[in-house]
């Protein structure tokens, strides 16, 4: 089902735009890598490079963007093709090899990241975020890119510790390998490593959770699956207590920070990406989920758990100088549930 460019997603486009000129003018006349550009984060960011080379004077940014299928991603996103200075290519997750060797700046945000698809093959989702790694950064150093932003994630801590109220920078937390589970995280962590040792400027971001138009309604995450059944069933099922808590960040706040990361953070540096605030339970997200549609039913199907809740909240204080996320989740909430009203064949 191809994803469309509605106008909330039209109307985020403007607002990185505006947030971000000085960094999309930096990029004017240069070539940029981006790597999982058909994803949910890759895919915003795509739409402002093609939304600023069509505003901007002067010499446009060329993406060189790599897709594992030509015609699958030609399907997914149609108005992301024949776009002047847009060169897709194919690769195979490992073996990287752009129409061209010269390269100005790369962003590295391809990855298995749904639960439900990497926890069937724990063993190829470590061995492909590797292998990917790997090959942006051999390619990363022929060409002699200046700052490679690596996209982490947030599980490269392992489970939150429940004396711990936000996960900053310097906490020594990691996964624990004996759960199948920390097959992701604990990938991220070891590509985190690649990046610190391959002699390229590199600057990490781990991303925490977010909401936003272009997240596949068919995943697993707990967001598109909450509206999907709102929208569908009328019934909102939540297979555990619904205590565990999280903040979102919504998806052009996600982009206007990773804009302002590659081009003015520190190379070396570890950058948590997300929300701190509000801090809110899988079940009160549901329930807002569940009034915005309208005639919806929550129904928790797991048992009360005993002792604290379980926690996924970054400490952002290093992040927001550069960015503090302008839309609150009322809003990104909100404007995504408007965006899939407009493009998903969804009862309204």
């Amino acid at each position: 089902m191809p994803m469309l460019r509605t106008p909330i997603v039209e109307e985020d486009i403007r607002a990185v735009m505006a947030a971000c000129i000085d960094e999309l003018r930096a990029l004017s006349g240069k070539t940029l890598l981006l790597t999982g550009g058909s994803g949910f984060v890759g895919s915003y960011l795509v739409e402002s490079v093609i939304a600023f080379n069509r505003a901007h004077s002067g010499e446009p940014c060329r993406l060189l963007l790599p897709t594992r299928s030509l015609s699958a991603t030609r399907s997914k996103w149609p108005h992301f093709f024949d776009v002047e200075d847009v060169v897709w290519f194919e690769w195979d997750g490992s073996s990287l090899a752009p129409p061209s060797d010269e390269c100005d700046y790369a962003i590295h945000a391809a990855s298995p990241a749904d639960p439900a698809s990497y926890l069937h093959a724990p063993m190829q989702t470590m061995e492909d975020i590797a292998n990917g790694t790997s090959a942006v950064l051999r390619y990363a150093r022929r060409a002699g890119v200046r700052t490679l932003l690596y996209l982490s994630s947030g599980a490269a801590y392992g489970r939150q510790k429940f004396d711990v109220d936000a996960l900053a920078e310097d906490d020594p937390g990691a996964p624990d390998l004996a759960e199948l589970s920390s097959c992701y995280g604990e990938a991220k962590r070891y590509a985190e490593l690649l990046c610190r040792t391959s002699g390229v400027p590199a600057v990490i971001a781990r991303l925490f959770a977010f909401v936003g138009p272009y997240q596949d309604i068919d995943g697993s995450f707990a967001v598109p699956e909450f509206i999907r059944q709102a929208m569908c069933d009328k019934t909102i099922r939540i297979h555990s207590d619904g205590s565990a808590l999280r903040t979102y960040c919504y998806a052009s706040d996600l982009t206007i920070g990773l804009w302002k990361l590659l081009l003015n953070g520190k190379p070396g540096e570890l950058y948590n990406v997300g929300a701190d605030a509000p801090r809110v339970s899988i079940r009160e997200l549901a329930e807002t989920i569940a009034g915005q549609v309208g005639g919806v039913e929550v129904v928790v199907e797991g048992a009360t758990g005993a002792g604290p809740r379980s926690r996924y909240i970054p400490d952002t204080t290093r992040f927001k100088q550069f960015h503090s996320a302008r839309i609150d989740l009322a809003d990104g909430l909100r404007r995504t549930l408007a965006s899939y009203r407009q493009s998903l064949p969804v009862p309204a």
